[in-house]
């Protein structure tokens, strides 16, 4: 096998070897010829059609960060996404690494995935949640070029903040709310990654920490439509088209201005600024 000289680690497993290889570049080789792909973290990446836990086959991979590996699998009739997560950071992170897990399951919102099960083996440790419809805004964004009209960010956003206002009331900050970590299918958005969410103490985690975030999500989608005039950035409050409301709400999630201190003042102005953008908006169309 002329790949056989990429190989840096041999490993034996069940009693029949197998060849472990880590690639410097190239991942579609292992795949290509068969071989387990371990990845530069040193966890086992598994390849479509392998099972876990004799409950769940791989369809795909869909993604990889520093925390964990997320796969798409099936248990032969629903859809699942299985969260891989990575021993280094298992044990760097200690009991926060179950931060994710306890969160979950205390969750019961239809627009943040179910935990479903738990897995812990040996060789693997991470859990299934439930699949959740729809495609990351970063994809629609940067892949499709999809410009977001006031309308839609409006509706966007009204969700965004419902989620907001549960997991709050629930003394949950999320911490990570980004184009990444948001599904939409066109009508619906889902929030997930709870990695670095957290319990609430109005000390290290507080729940203002998602308003920055929330505000970085919403200038995204006003910047699919934003179209660049000559060579000079300038700042995201001086080079968009926003109304006045706008450009005072969106300053006070960003913390340009006084940020808000709860969710409650962050929904009175969302939709206080949105409404009047709805009716300029209808006014336009007649």
């Amino acid at each position: 096998m002329t790949s056989i000289h990429c190989a840096q680690l041999f490993k034996v497993e069940s009693q029949k070897c197998i060849l472990v290889i880590r690639f410097n570049h190239s991942k579609s080789l292992a795949r290509n010829c068969g071989i387990h792909y371990v990845n530069r973290s040193g966890n086992k990446q598994y390849q479509p059609s392998e099972q876990i836990a004799e409950d769940y086959t791989i369809e795909k991979t869909i993604g990889e960060g520093r925390f964990g590996i997320c796969y798409l699998v099936s248990d032969g009739q629903k859809s699942y996404i299985l969260k891989q997560l990575k021993r280094g950071m298992l044990k760097k992170a200690g009991a926060k690494a179950r931060y994710e897990e306890e969160i979950l399951k205390s969750i019961q919102h239809e627009s943040v995935p179910r935990f479903i099960k738990k897995i812990e083996r040996e060789d693997f440790y991470g859990y299934v949640l439930e699949f959740k419809e729809g495609r990351t805004f970063e994809d629609i964004i940067y892949l499709d070029k999809y410009v977001f009209e006031r309308e839609e960010i409006y509706r966007i956003g009204c969700q965004l903040v419902e989620i907001l206002k549960y997991l709050h009331s629930k003394s949950i900050v999320h911490r990570d709310i980004r184009v990444p970590n948001t599904l939409y299918d066109g009508q619906k958005v889902n929030l997930v990654d709870f990695g670095l969410a957290r319990w609430i103490n109005n000390e290290k985690y507080r729940a203002d920490m998602d308003f920055a975030f929330l505000g970085d999500f919403l200038l995204h989608l006003y910047y699919s439509s934003f179209e660049l005039k000559g060579f000079k950035k300038r700042p995201w409050y001086d080079e968009l088209q926003l109304l006045p409301k706008e450009l005072v709400f969106l300053k006070k999630l960003m913390g340009v201005n006084p940020r808000y201190t709860s969710i409650i003042e962050v929904e009175h102005d969302f939709y206080k600024t949105f409404e009047e953008l709805t009716q300029l908006t209808a006014q336009v169309k007649l």
